[in-house]
């Protein structure tokens, strides 16, 4: 088996309000590395990562307003990739999960693996994990749908309303460009996406728009509406649509009776649990 190079890459996640939800694991890899490389929300964030490292990078300066998101993305991975390549113990400490909604770090580790460095990832507390605790849904007990909201719009998806179902980037709905920093609030993409639900949901089924509170002290944004009034809800580049389950779909007798068992126990066995 080929040595590994000298050069090494972690990558770790901050959680959503980085001060308190960064783990142990990812504080140490950001306070032994030889550079830091940094994607998270807020001077505050960015000021505690000062506090660990004095050789830190901003990866924030590589998103520009009309540049495609996918060169941004390329950005990164080139900037990281040519540190370890240097023979530095790298860290990229990335807002939230390191692996969530974040392209260039799967690029880049696999990319680095691939030449023969070693590259890999700790989790970190994501918006999802943030919006279990915040909702109270426990996505366990009615199934989960998690999609990208322009990709259930651009793709024939088929949802089940008896699953709790999240739409991520929810304020980008429909676009296809990648390279707007900047939200519509009257974008046509909300109604799209208001009567494509519709066509699973009444409309007038509660749907949240959900932020995962990003400091201490302030309360995440948790706003409740029917979905005939999604059109109106003015998301930000962080809002998450929520959309509750319709509740559980009807019993499969044929499979409760091949198991020997009755609506009844099953149900009991759920009021028990």
């Amino acid at each position: 088996m080929a040595e590994k190079k000298k050069g090494s890459l972690i990558i770790v996640g901050t959680g959503i309000n980085v001060v308190s939800q960064t783990t142990i694991s990812a504080k140490s890899q950001i306070e032994h590395a030889d550079i830091v490389f940094f994607a998270v929300a807020g001077a505050t964030g960015q000021r505690w990562i000062e506090s660990l490292n004095d050789n830190i990078v901003s990866l924030g300066t590589l998103y520009e307003e009309g540049k495609s998101r996918v060169q941004t993305y390329q950005d990164m991975v080139d900037m990281i990739a040519n540190e370890v390549r240097a023979g530095k113990r790298v860290c990229a400490a990335y807002y939230g999960h390191p692996g969530v909604f974040v392209n260039p770090t799967h690029k880049v580790i696999k990319l680095l693996q691939a030449e023969g460095y070693s590259a890999k990832m700790d989790p970190g507390i994501s918006a999802e994990d943030c919006l279990v605790a915040d909702l109270g849904i426990d996505p366990g007990r009615t199934g989960c749908q998690a999609i990208e909201s322009t990709q259930f719009l651009f793709y024939k998806h088929q949802i089940n309303p008896h699953c709790l179902l999240i739409l991520w980037q929810v304020s980008l709905s429909g676009d296809h460009t990648l390279r707007s920093l900047e939200v519509d609030r009257c974008q046509p993409g909300l109604v799209v996406l208001m009567e494509a639900l519709m066509a699973y949901y009444p409309a007038d089924h509660e749907v949240i728009i959900y932020e995962a509170a990003t400091m201490a002290l302030v309360e995440p944004r948790i706003d409740r509406m029917p979905l005939s009034e999604l059109p109106h809800c003015k998301p930000t580049l962080i809002s998450t649509l929520v959309v509750p389950s319709l509740g559980m779909p009807e019993f499969d007798h044929q499979t409760l009776e091949k198991l020997g068992l009755t609506e009844a126990q099953v149900l009991e066995s759920i009021k028990i649990g």
